[in-house]
């Protein structure tokens, strides 16, 4: 069996599943797209390095994972949510690259955006992401949940999975039985910090899923006891959380609280060796969507847990279940001084829950011991009956969908930019509406961003369109920007992101029969004929490519159009033909030279 596991980012935890397959005789492999330090360059980097790696996450990423079924063919994709809408690309790509296609639910989307508050319970958004969830959970061929609680939330708001199973995250043991066996010779600067205290420690992604609130709140209250003089923390993490505690703590003394850079695997490993207890927190609002994974690590280190955690999550479940550390309420910075303060000042205690977390993670939780749990989810995943192939309107819907999505969250700073700049320099209203023929010619508004000033009094509209083009506005033409608003269009279903594109009302009347077949398919935005001359064809080709384009359409075709914009775009040379500014008024047939 070829197992090939899906996942942009952290990879760390896949990386520990796809060795422990392989040791059972799977041919198991990792697909990612940025190494965990690379990640962390880029998005440290903000600007054009943070973009870089949004777009390669959330873009370039589900078209390689496609690419890979459908060239190398392994037996299985294990899709993970990372990013969060891959397990629905690779099900609805799956007629093209024809590989099952497996889902690891890491954390919960509408559900984690709306807990941090970056998209509205009930919103477009929220209910688009919500009927994709519908879809590709009902079609997985299995779906894996690090969390019965996450489980049961999931198949309560969107449709019970036809196969599927709880299989937590996990650990391994010997990853840190051979940090154990380390000299005192081999120890890095920060060992010999931690040497002779009572380490306390936060490891990871600090991000807004997490309540770093109440620690930030708590820490310097445990610093002012002088009973806890041995007590100290470190923090090796990154995301907005490390950065605010970072501010906060500045003026607390260094010799008790140490921040670092996210660490590489091994220095990772040792630091939590030379802990004795790991903090990990969640908000009450993502009771339901993710538990860390660094707190099964934590566990197989031999440290205690001191988790600010929900009551009912995953999270909260596995301390308390395991008896290995203290689950304290988020915003309970009382119960987090007094956890502390009763692991430091009680040794027999501390101890006793580092011992019985590290047994839990060997008896259960390893990774070689889940393992085997996987073997038989994957095995069941690759001989079961399949279903009949889905309909291309289906599948062609669903990449809309999926694509419209990641695309109007990831460009979201940039579009209120777009709305700021154009509002200053053109004024109301920032986006144009015009009513365009949909499939069928039936009519709907498109929404693109405005690109020239108001017109003079008695200046002629047509004829003046270069004239009243803004040197914003071509700006946003040439990188095709001004598209971006249109992503609601193919996200209510009047558009697709392929097919013929939707010019004006009046040119209805103006077609031969056999060019008004253009509109036998939704309109798109990017089609045939725009990959292939946009302004240096007539319209007679152009409606030859369209038309083209009805005929012949499939997944593959859109995929290949999509691929050869994204160049197109990049390159400078744009697809919007269109407008009279690039493009003159489509009159009718040309006459035959005879």
């Amino acid at each position: 069996m070829k197992v090939t596991i899906a996942s942009c980012t952290g990879a760390g935890p896949v990386e520990r599943l796809a060795h422990a397959l392989t040791a059972l005789g799977v041919e198991a492999r990792v697909l990612e797209g940025f190494s965990d330090r690379r990640w962390r360059e880029l998005m440290a980097s903000r600007g054009i390095g943070r973009a870089r790696a949004r777009i390669g996450s959330m873009l370039v990423f589900p078209f390689r994972a496609i690419a890979h079924g459908f060239f190398r063919r392994p037996s299985v994709l294990v899709a993970t949510t990372n990013p969060f809408y891959l397990p629905l690309v690779l099900i609805a790509t799956r007629p093209l690259h024809r590989v099952p296609v497996v889902a690891l639910v890491y954390d919960v989307y509408p559900d984690a955006l709306e807990a941090t508050g970056v998209v509205s319970p009930g919103g477009l958004l929220a209910r688009a992401a919500a009927g994709a969830n519908r879809f590709w959970l009902s079609r997985a061929d299995a779906v894996v949940f690090i969390g019965p609680e996450m489980a049961e939330h999931v198949r309560g708001r969107y449709g019970s999975p036809p196969y599927w199973e709880v299989i937590e995250t996990g650990a391994s043991v010997s990853e840190f039985d051979t940090v154990y066996a380390h000299t005192a010779d081999a120890e890095s600067e920060l060992e010999r910090w931690c040497r002779g205290k009572v380490v306390a420690s936060y490891v990871g992604n600090m991000g807004q899923m997490h309540d770093w609130e109440t620690v930030c709140r708590a820490v310097p209250r445990v610093l002012a006891d002088p009973a806890l003089a041995r007590l100290c923390f470190v923090v090796a993490a990154s995301g907005p959380g490390a950065e605010y505690l970072a501010r906060r703590w500045s003026g607390l003394a260094p010799d008790r609280v140490r921040f670092e850079a996210p660490l590489p695997d091994p220095a990772w490993a040792r630091l939590l060796s030379s802990s004795s207890i790991a903090l990990v927190t969640l908000k009450e609002a993502a009771r339901e969507t993710s538990i860390p994974s660094k707190t099964f690590s934590a566990m197989a280190a031999g440290n205690a847990v001191v988790a600010v955690a929900p009551a009912g999550s995953d999270l909260a479940a596995v301390v308390a279940r395991e008896r290995c550390g203290v689950v304290v309420s988020p915003g309970d910075v009382d119960g987090l001084v007094h956890a502390l303060r009763g692991l430091a000042l009680d040794p027999e205690a501390l101890c006793l829950a580092r011992d019985r977390g590290r047994r839990a993670v060997a008896a259960r939780y390893d990774v070689r011991v889940l393992a085997g749990r996987w073997l038989a989810l994957l095995t069941v995943a690759t001989t079961k009956p399949r279903g009949r192939r889905l309909p291309m309107a289906i599948v062609k819907r669903a990449l809309d969908v999926s694509v419209a999505v990641a695309g109007l969250v990831v460009s979201a700073p940039l579009l209120g930019i777009l709305a700021a700049a154009i509002r200053v320099t053109m004024g109301r209203p920032v986006c144009f509406r015009q009513e365009r023929p949909g499939r069928g010619g039936r009519p709907f508004r498109i929404v693109k961003f405005r690109t020239m000033r108001d017109a003079e009094p008695g200046e002629d509209l047509l004829a003046s369109d270069a004239m009243r083009l803004t040197a914003l506005g071509g700006w946003l033409r040439r990188t095709s920007l001004d598209e971006l608003p249109t992503l609601w269009n193919v996200l209510s279903g009047d558009m697709s992101l392929v097919g013929p594109r939707p010019l004006l009302m009046r040119y209805l009347s103006r077609y031969f029969a056999e060019q008004a077949r253009r509109h036998e398919v939704k309109p798109g935005l990017t089609g045939w004929a725009q990959v292939n001359g946009r302004n240096a064809i007539s319209w007679e080709e152009k409606f030859q490519y369209d038309v083209w384009y009805v005929d012949h359409q499939s997944l593959a075709l859109d995929l290949r159009i999509l691929a050869r914009t994204v160049i197109k775009v990049l390159k400078g040379e744009g697809i919007n033909a269109e407008d009279h500014a690039t493009m003159p008024e489509f009159m009718g047939p040309e006459p035959k030279t005879p």
